[in-house]
């Protein structure tokens, strides 16, 4: 019998699907998730990649989408900062305690932010600011009175008798720590929000100035400095201070450079920014104490000194509303103040700082 019904040909079972890859967002929130520390991952839109359930009790929502939701101060400058510079830090108090947002970009695209509490580091600092305002105060009054009293005695003693020589020492440590005293002083008082006196200034004046205040430091190593850039920029900045901060990094530009060599300070306008760019052919500084150099009181290693000139440094181009940092380099340190711009209008008169 001849079948009416043609048999179906039989079909092979579909082939499994290839295994999709894990997106990487995925993976990385499952990474966070359990992280005992408060941590998030964001990219360059500031989006909310990964976070740890340590840092999601900061957000508002128990999904955060992007990191201005945090409700903290200084976001935005503080994103910029993570993705032009590599890494940066905030520090900040809110409800009543204090603490500090570090951020350090790990690829072209994404960067990792840590929330630290530095409540009783801040308390500390506190203390310790104090206590070295009043001891500078202290000191300022007998040191003045040692140095006169030297001064006098100078004039009456034989150039090559033991006495003379004795007070030139005397003399010449006291003016080292009345030096460290006026360092503390303005340490206190940057700290405590000492307004600087705005005035519009040159790049190339403020250059000059800056050259011949560490021309007889310069000979005594045998260094060259090199300026370069534009020198008719023009910002707003208080002419004081300003050169005192460059004056301090390019004192320790000086301390670690090798005899013979030469030191580097770049000139540049970056957007709305001058920028003041040291760079030095020293031993260069590790990736770890690229932030430990600008707290007051740190040396690296025996040397002169309290170790505060860097931190003065910073604070002044904070006070300005600028920032102070260390740059990675190949070679050598590289240390990178970067000032608002502020340009002023054409009515008002630039300062020369070197005319004082």
């Amino acid at each position: 019998m001849i079948s009416l019904f043609r048999r179906k040909k039989a079909v092979p079972p579909p082939a499994p699907p290839e295994r999709e890859e894990v997106p990487r967002s995925f993976a990385e929130a499952t990474a966070f998730e359990d992280l005992p520390w408060p941590l998030a991952a964001v990219d360059q839109r500031r989006r909310v990649v990964a976070v740890s359930k340590a840092m999601r009790v900061f957000f508002p929502a128990p999904e955060p989408q992007n990191l201005l939701e945090l409700p903290f101060p200084g976001l935005v400058e503080f994103h910029e900062r993570v993705f032009r510079e590599g890494r940066a830090r905030v520090e900040f108090e809110w409800q009543g305690r204090w603490w500090r947002l570090e951020g350090e970009r790990i690829r072209e695209d994404r960067a990792v932010i840590r929330l630290i509490e530095i409540t009783r580091e801040v308390r500390l600092s506190e203390k310790n600011r104090l206590l070295s305002a009043t001891l500078a105060h202290e000191f300022r009054t007998p040191l003045t009175a040692i140095r006169g009293y030297a001064e006098a005695l100078e004039e009456y003693l034989p150039e090559q008798e033991f006495p003379r020589k004795a007070l030139s020492a005397i003399l010449s440590h006291t003016e080292r720590l009345s030096r460290l005293v006026r360092d503390l002083l303005l340490l206190s008082s940057l700290e405590t929000g000492l307004e600087p006196r705005l005035e519009p200034l040159k790049t190339g004046e403020v250059a000059d100035s800056v050259a011949s205040l560490l021309a007889p430091l310069l000979e005594k190593k045998r260094l060259r400095l090199e300026v370069e850039g534009p020198r008719d920029v023009v910002f707003r900045a208080d002419p004081d201070y300003l050169i005192q901060a460059l004056v301090k990094v390019l004192e320790n530009a000086v301390r670690f450079s090798p005899e013979g060599g030469s030191i580097r300070l770049e000139i540049e306008r970056e957007g709305t920014e001058v920028v003041f760019r040291v760079r030095d052919e020293g031993p260069g500084i590790s990736e770890d104490l690229r932030e430990r150099i600008f707290e007051p009181f740190f040396r690296e290693g025996p040397g002169r000194g309290l170790g505060l000139g860097l931190a003065l440094a910073r604070r002044i181009a904070e006070a300005h509303g600028g920032t102070l940092s260390a740059e990675a380099s190949p070679r050598g340190a590289v240390m990178v103040f970067r000032f608002p711009a502020n340009v002023p209008g054409d009515s008002q008169k630039v300062h020369n700082p070197g005319g004082r």
